[in-house]
């Protein structure tokens, strides 16, 4: 069955897994993927339908630095030149704020990129989803922060990275392998 997110993203064949995962009510997922496996491109598209279906949610995409932020998500394009912020359609766009980079749909719900270099910037937020990206080289006290109000609102955190030697990711992929609350896909 085709779900609304594929008409617009068609993911991979090792892509669905994740997307099923989140769908059906994962909260929380590690997903270690090769370079160039589309991690970002994947959850990016999925966190924004979620902002479509859900108005009013706050989704968070933290990169390892606020220019990391930029160069891979805002300014970044796929492989056939598609530009990754296109795949929002134009018509649930209300504003964007590139020095802020952030876009506030329609329908009340926010998309924004962050580093997590930056963390105390997030003083007062609400998401309900995070997307830790590259989290083996980020700053784990940032998950540290933001993990009680995900629990609280009941949202999602889902943390995408290759592999960088044993270090808070490897342990995070080692402590998710026998919990039944946690998506793990190495």
């Amino acid at each position: 069955m085709t779900s609304p997110l594929e008409l617009t993203f068609q993911p991979r064949s090792y892509q669905r897994k994740i997307i099923q995962a989140l769908n059906s009510g994962t909260k929380r997922a590690v997903w270690v993927v090769h370079r160039r496996g589309g991690k970002d491109l994947t959850i990016f598209n999925w966190a924004i339908f979620q902002l479509m279906l859900n108005p009013g949610w706050t989704a968070f995409h933290i990169l390892p630095t606020y220019s990391q932020a930029k160069k891979v998500i805002w300014d970044s394009s796929t492989n056939d030149g598609k530009r990754i912020l296109d795949y929002i359609p134009r018509e649930v766009i209300q504003s964007k704020n590139g020095q802020q980079m952030q876009i506030r749909l329609t329908n009340g719900s926010l998309y924004q990129l962050i580093g997590s270099d930056n963390i105390d910037s997030l003083v007062g937020s609400n998401p309900k989803i995070l997307i830790f990206s590259e989290y083996a080289i980020q700053n784990p006290s940032a998950w540290q922060y933001l993990s009680p109000i995900v629990e609280l609102n009941g949202g999602y955190a889902i943390f995408i990275s290759t592999p960088r030697g044993k270090n808070h990711f490897y342990d995070m992929v080692n402590n998710s392998k026998n919990n039944p609350r946690w998506f793990l896909e190495l």
